[in-house]
């Protein structure tokens, strides 16, 4: 007998009893489905939280007092004109929040204001909808000049232009530089209806001189280590250990495909469970059929079947039911994926090689929990099987 003939009696069996059949795929069925969705759910999300912290560069670091409120650790201009002596760096931006009324004819929010310097918008990458960041005179010379978040342009001129015109922070007009892509910003996850003021004009309006960080671009991704040393050494000489926090985004991404990675291996781990499971239903299933059709097994070795054609019929129903179940488990594994997608906003798109492998992998499942039933098929004695009722 050839090989296709094998599949076309299992074919028939499987049509036969649609009933067990279907029974006989779920556990492999909803094993490959799951590693379907976990795995592209995983690699979406991997390559989402690598493109989001990229926009910002790997060579890039945010310096903090361990303290915000500590006297001891507090970070201020002195420590941004030290840090601009270290070799390395290309930019350097303070950052001190507080949150304000920010008004325009007669409209009002509160915003989270920035105090910055001009060179955040450059370490942000930063895209704009109207005008410009802040200039190096706006800081020199604490001019009253704002930048809005599309956010805040937003929510106080809707449609209308906003560059140019008069807005209030707690009362104080300032003129409207420019309006950044909320999109193009890290801020944008942190703060709703933020905006962004010259620092020394921060500190006059809130009367506030020390930073929450203080962010740091290395002249490349191979300098950095050089930076990091540096300048922690020169801020834990002036403030003392455990003062300050160093956040790197190399690091933060290394952290992240971590998570990512036990994860995975999980909720793989529980898929492969599940398709485990099937193994032994394709099994228990297989040696029940194998009782059940005794005295036709007797019939076709007595019509001259050998024990390797008992063997490679019984193989392919067991393969059937497996491929059948891996099939429809990617196809099942396509709706989840698209589903958990869209539930949790990660992009995700189930690769060939998964959905192959997959398959492939039921398949071994399906041959290696065949085998007992299959090969206890080939050995019955055609005598004995033929009295069989």
């Amino acid at each position: 007998m050839r090989f296709r003939d094998y599949l076309g009696m299992a074919l028939h069996q499987l049509i036969k009893n649609r009933m067990r059949t279907v029974l006989t795929i779920i556990g492999i069925t909803i094993g490959v489905a799951s590693m379907i969705t976990v795995i592209s759910v995983s690699n979406g999300g991997q390559a989402m939280i690598n493109d989001e912290l990229l926009k910002f560069g790997t060579n890039r670091i945010w310096l903090l007092p361990s303290d915000l409120q500590g006297p001891e650790s507090m970070l201020d201009m002195r420590d941004v004109e030290m840090l601009k002596g270290v070799s390395g760096i290309k930019d350097i931006a303070p950052s001190v929040y507080e949150k304000a009324y920010l008004s325009y004819d007669g409209g009002k929010i509160v915003s989270d204001v920035v105090g910055t310097n001009e060179a955040l918008f450059r370490i942000e990458h930063t895209n704009y909808v109207e005008g410009m960041g802040l200039t190096k005179n706006d800081i020199d010379y604490s001019r009253r000049r704002v930048v809005l978040s599309r956010d805040a342009k937003e929510k106080l001129f809707g449609n209308s232009k906003a560059l140019g015109q008069k807005v209030s922070i707690n009362g104080q007009k300032f003129t409207v530089a420019g309006v950044e892509d909320d999109n193009q910003s890290i801020y944008a996850s942190f703060f709703s209806g933020k905006c962004y003021i010259p620092v020394t004009t921060f500190k006059e309006l809130f009367g506030k001189k020390y930073f929450n960080e203080i962010s740091i671009t290395a002249l490349s991704t191979e300098a950095l280590n050089g930076v990091i040393k540096a300048s922690t050494s020169m801020l834990l000489n002036r403030y003392g250990d455990g003062s300050l926090k160093i956040i790197n985004l190399t690091q933060e991404i290394e952290n992240a495909k971590n998570i990512l990675d036990i994860f995975t291996i999980v909720v793989g781990a529980v898929a492969g469970v599940a398709l485990l499971v099937g193994g032994i239903g394709i099994m228990n299933i297989m040696l029940v059929t194998v009782k059940e059709r005794t005295r036709e097994i007797g019939i076709r070795k007595a019509l001259g079947a050998g024990e390797h054609h008992i063997l490679g019929q019984f193989l392919a129903e067991a393969l059937f039911y497996a491929v059948l179940g891996g099939l429809l488990g990617v196809g099942i594994g396509a709706l989840t994926t698209k589903l958990s997608s869209s539930i949790i906003g990660v992009k995700s798109e189930i690769s060939m090689s998964a959905a192959f492998l997959s398959v492939l992998f039921s398949a071994t499942v399906g041959i290696l929990f065949g085998l007992i039933p299959a090969y206890k098929a080939s050995k019955l004695n055609p005598v004995d099987a033929l009295r069989h009722e």
